[in-house]
């Protein structure tokens, strides 16, 4: 019997590692989820590993942490996590391509920005 998206939820969640967690859905799927996968400002304070690697489930069937007002779908994690098998190591982390090429992109861009925002602020000063 297939359970439903809408009605999928998380039974549990053990941290692997200071970035991986072990997943348990209520249809039986055992899934790892890697924190790369979480994106916003909402999600900066996990990259703290103490927060992170304390995981709990919501009585809604929720992921969620101790330390923070945040939650996060069950169906929202089960499409960003792979299927785990207990008996295999844990993989580390593959950077997909477009991360690669934002993190390039990021480290020529910030300090060309930072430096205009500097030669801004200059030109506002000597022309005020």
């Amino acid at each position: 019997m297939s359970e439903t998206r809408k009605t999928l939820r998380i039974t549990s969640a053990r941290a692997l590692n200071p970035r991986s967690l072990r997943l348990e859905f209520s249809n039986g799927d055992v899934r790892l989820f890697d924190s790369h996968r979480l994106r916003g400002p909402a999600f900066i304070p996990l990259m703290n590993e103490e927060i992170f690697t304390k995981p709990i489930v919501t009585e809604d069937g929720k992921l969620g942490w101790e330390a923070l007002d945040i939650t996060c779908g069950a169906t929202y994690i089960y499409d960003r996590s792979v299927h785990y098998d207990d008996n295999a190591t844990a993989k580390e982390y593959v950077k997909t391509k477009r991360e690669i090429i934002g993190e390039r992109i990021a480290v020529i861009l910030f300090p060309v920005m930072a430096l205009a925002g500097i030669i801004g602020i200059v030109w506002w000063w000597l022309n005020n």
